[in-house]
């Protein structure tokens, strides 16, 4: 390709035109055909390049034309890059702050509980730590533990929801701590200072008792069951025994008398060891004048008033247990838990229950008109002339304690007297004087649990007045029989003969009826009276038949005496 001058002079390159202006004429007239040497020159070698680097060139376009699409795309690129990604870029830079705030707080509550891990594993150890101290009878650090994770609501009124966690399980900790107290109270073996501790503890825990009486409400109700527990295998045998049907067995009156001893015995250590537990825990650092010192006092005063443990008795056991049970009152009494006005009651209640039973029997309930000597005399006795005339008035100088030698003629009266002399030898080593009168009200006497209907309206009068009526029964059958015996038509039957003297049967009903009348009844009259109880009057009322009374007994007596003297 050739280029004009105008070409050549339009190139913005001024060092050619410099380099013309600087050379003479004839170097300058020279200068064409200079160029045109050049010009062939530069066109053999150029087109000696071509052919030599044909696939240069070939490469070269094909470089270009890649170069120029690629120049295009970046071109479009570049426009995308401003018009698109680059304002998009702009907005995601000035809202990155926004978008990264919540994780920077995650992030920097994640950096926080990293570097607090160890005061949040103590903080998280704390109700495993308060369970084990309570397992292992370490109450005061475990209290230690529980104020400090309750001083974090101190601090912050809002506490996080981990610290409520740990709350949480720290009150469940604590409730396991108070049945593990409250089960020390519980337990039989343990002994003041044990208990001590407990009752201190509870004292400590807040919010788990109210005023010290529930406390010690809490105390009186566990040691009790305690108590319960060591005589509930007693208990049992005992009611076993006294729920036996039918008279007892000397075996079961031995085995009975042996377990309310123990009973006594083990009731004894446990009241006592209670009261002086009790006046040791919450009565002796309390002021008397205090309130509260009063309120629990009134409670060991409650606990006081509960009757000692008796139950239906044998006779023969009264006595030896009346003792025990009085020396147990005794030892009480030393700590202020005199409990034997309680023993009266029972015993009279129980004296009443049984002796009124015992001696109210009637030994002629089902006497039939048969012939007297067939069953009244002893056969050897038939031999004897028996005297009709009157014994002697039974007086007071008479021994209370001997029976009169002649009931042992009578059969049916010899086995009625030794059964009630029995009673009345039993009776003798315990024998409480307001057994012998009995109570003026039944308010005295209680409830009639326990006691027959027969002999509860007999038990406000006193065995006095039930023997009293025991005897009118019998004395009636028997001046009924004894009238019946007269009254007997077959003469044959009666060996009735016309001679002066009474028939024989007849007789032996009349000496019958006078040993009754004349000497057992004064006899077991005064035996009661005198040789028991000390009690002078029931004789002078039976021996003056001139005085007026409204006893059924006396006026029986009279009735005989003013019948039989027709006979003497």
């Amino acid at each position: 390709m050739s280029e004009t001058l105008s070409e050549l002079l339009n190139v913005s390159n001024t060092a050619y035109l410099e380099h013309l202006t600087s050379l003479d004429l004839e170097t300058l007239l020279s200068e064409p055909s200079v160029l045109q040497t050049q010009s062939h020159h530069l066109t053999s070698s150029l087109t000696s390049l071509t052919h030599a680097s044909y696939p240069t060139f070939v490469a070269l376009y094909s470089s270009t034309s890649d170069l120029i699409s690629s120049l295009s795309q970046v071109s479009s690129s570049l426009n995308s890059l401003f018009d698109d990604s680059l304002p998009a870029l702009e907005f995601s830079v000035s809202s990155w702050n926004t978008e990264t705030a919540s994780v920077l707080a995650t992030r920097r509550k994640t950096l926080t509980v990293l570097e607090t891990h160890d005061k949040l594993r103590d903080l998280l150890d704390i109700p495993l730590l308060i369970n084990t101290c309570a397992r292992n009878a370490y109450f005061s650090e475990a209290l230690s533990l529980a104020t400090h994770a309750r001083r974090l609501t101190v601090v912050n009124p809002s506490p996080p929801l981990i610290v409520k966690s740990v709350l949480a399980e720290i009150d469940v900790a604590m409730n396991q701590m108070l049945i593990s107290l409250v089960t020390v109270l519980h337990d039989p073996n343990k002994k003041l200072p044990a208990l001590w501790k407990a009752v201190n503890f509870l004292r400590k825990m807040e919010g788990a008792f109210g005023p010290e009486e529930e406390i010690a409400l809490a105390f009186l109700s566990g040691r009790e069951l305690c108590l319960k527990g060591s005589l509930s295998s007693l208990r049992r045998d005992i009611f076993r025994i006294a729920a036996l049907e039918g008279e007892l067995s000397t075996r079961d009156k031995d085995d009975l008398a042996k377990y309310l001893g123990k009973y006594i015995g083990l009731w004894r250590e446990g009241v006592h060891d209670l009261v002086t537990q009790y006046e040791s825990i919450f009565l002796a650092n309390a002021h008397e004048a205090n309130n509260s010192w009063m309120k629990l006092h009134a409670l060991l005063k409650t606990y006081h008033s509960k009757e000692p443990p008796i139950t239906s008795l044998p006779i023969t056991s009264l006595p030896s247990l009346v003792t025990q049970l009085t020396y147990c009152a005794v030892a009480l009494g030393r700590v202020g838990a005199d409990f034997r006005s309680s023993v009266a009651r029972c015993f009279d209640r129980n004296m009443y229950s049984q002796k009124g039973k015992d001696i109210s029997g009637s030994p002629a309930r089902n006497i039939k008109v048969r012939l007297p000597s067939t069953w009244l005399l002893k056969p050897e006795a038939l031999e004897i002339k028996i005297s009709v005339s009157p014994s002697s008035p039974l007086n007071s100088t008479m021994p209370s304690h001997t029976p009169p030698s002649l009931l042992t003629s009578y059969t049916p009266l010899a086995v009625h007297a030794n059964k009630v002399i029995e009673v009345l030898n039993a009776l003798r080593a315990f024998a409480p004087f307001s057994a012998a009168t009995g109570y003026e009200c039944f308010d005295h006497i209680g409830t009639k649990s326990g006691v027959d209907e027969e002999h509860y309206s007999n038990i406000v009068l006193g065995l006095s007045r039930i023997l009293e009526h025991s005897l009118v029964r019998e004395g009636q059958v028997i001046f009924d029989y004894v009238r019946a015996v007269f009254e007997m038509e077959d003469s044959s039957a009666v060996n009735s003969a016309k001679s002066t003297e009474l028939p024989r049967e007849f007789v032996v009903a009349l000496a019958f009826a006078r040993a009754f009348f004349e000497a057992w009844i004064p006899w077991v009259m005064n035996a009661l009276a005198m040789g028991i109880f000390g009690l002078a009057e029931k004789m002078l009322q039976l021996n003056d038949t001139e005085m007026e009374s409204n006893s059924e007994l006396v006026q029986l007596m009279q009735s005989w005496r003013r019948w039989a003297s027709d006979y003497e």
